[in-house]
């Protein structure tokens, strides 16, 4: 899985490549972020199309504003050009996207079969119903020509009728993109409970407030259990979700069970309390991919590693990608000791340095080998930390 980004905030042109453990790091902060955003904004127009182009950059707890504060270098002339890649085995390569201006854009979709490569494109203009359609056609390896319906958000078979096998693969794959795009959540930065007692309330296809994922928590068991458990892995922590008797009213919960007591989660460091949130994202039986603003916040060091190895873990057992920005040595540091032990395949962790050469921002892949190195050395991002090292043991850097 590959995501694809131009002339978006600091983002000039840019590939990345997707593993089940993303991690955008180094001394750019802004850029960091951006790949997040991205993905998010894609998603925003699959799910909400119908608004004003401003609204797809508006995540709840942060906008980045409207398309002159978006596009890059704040030029009105260019498009924002985003896209999600697929490879999968009925359609070699599927690349799904949105080039966007002001109030205008363009869904797209180039496919790719050994025997037949191509683009649609479907120009609409925001806020957009969904009520325009094209015909896509397909050949088939044996020379048939399927015929599907496509609104720039779902496609479907025309014709024939009955459709054969081969078309319900193919729309499902031509589908695939947007299914995907359906199934990412986010961790901003900002997050936690903040409330010692909540009532229940209807939740948003986004999930973004404490209201609304409380609720959610109270009104999933099987969700509930899944926080505790991994809570307990990582913080030694159990969670729980009280409800008031006679009353709609109910409470965040941690029990500590070294010390044998029961407290509120806006009461308990708030460490803890972020984890409750950030794991009730990961684990929700909805989502699939999870972009983390800096998971390690309000964390102790220790907490940071066993934080990176249940991580590792829990995307294994539960199929998912996390994609994360970090500032933090230690999570890195972590998840690479996760490699080195062999908990954790090179391939299936992605690491970015994120630097910035004027306006751009440049997100460059490290190579991480079997024993967790990173070819080329941590230094770019370390740096910091490896002087303070060097004046606490009284070592002097050697010249030249």
């Amino acid at each position: 899985m590959k995501i694809l980004v131009q002339n978006f905030r600091s983002i000039q042109s840019q590939e990345v490549e997707i593993a089940p453990i993303t991690l955008f790091y180094g001394p750019n902060a802004s850029g960091k972020s951006s790949f997040l955003y991205a993905l998010l904004t894609l998603r925003n127009i699959v799910l909400a199309p119908n608004q004003q182009v401003p609204g797809f950059f508006n995540f709840q707890v942060v906008s980045l504003g409207g398309f002159r504060e978006v596009v890059f270098n704040h030029d009105m002339q260019k498009e924002i050009r985003l896209g999600i890649h697929l490879e999968k085995e009925v359609v070699e390569r599927i690349e799904y996207g949105i080039e966007l201006r002001e109030n205008q854009g363009r869904f797209f979709i180039n496919r790719s079969v050994p025997w037949q490569s191509g683009q649609w494109g479907l120009p609409v203009s925001f806020p957009y119903p969904g009520n325009q359609q094209i015909d896509l056609e397909i050949r088939t390896q044996d020379g048939k020509t399927l015929t599907f319906t496509w609104n720039g958000l779902t496609c479907g078979i025309a014709q024939p009728i009955p459709p054969p096998p081969e078309a319900e693969d193919f729309v499902r794959w031509l589908n695939a993109p947007v299914a995907t795009l359906r199934k990412v959540a986010f961790v901003p930065h900002r997050r936690g409970f903040f409330q010692p007692q909540y009532s229940m309330l209807q939740a948003s296809p986004f999930l973004m407030q404490d209201t609304e994922l409380a609720s959610l928590l109270a009104s999933d068991k099987y969700l509930q259990d899944q926080v505790s458990f991994w809570l307990e892995e990582i913080a030694n922590r159990s969670f729980r979700v009280h409800f008031q008797p006679g009353t709609g009213l109910f409470s965040l919960d941690t029990f500590d069970r070294s010390a044998g007591v029961t407290t509120e989660l806006v009461n308990d460091g708030f460490g803890v309390n972020q984890l409750v949130y950030l794991l009730a994202k990961v684990l929700h039986p909805e989502v699939q991919i999870v972009c983390i603003e800096e998971p390690e916040i309000h964390l102790h060091p220790s907490a940071i590693r066993r934080l990176a190895r249940r991580l590792v873990k829990l995307t294994r057992e539960e199929e998912k990608y996390l994609l994360m920005t970090s500032h933090s040595e230690a999570l890195v540091t972590a998840f690479l000791a996760v490699v080195a032990r062999g908990e954790l395949r090179p391939e299936a962790l992605a690491c970015y340095l994120v630097t910035k050469e004027g306006k751009v921002s440049k997100f460059e892949r490290q190579v991480v080998n079997e024993k967790g190195q990173v070819e080329g050395g941590l230094g770019p991002f370390m740096e910091g930390e490896l002087e303070d090292i060097r004046a606490f043991l009284g070592v002097e850097e050697e010249e030249g």
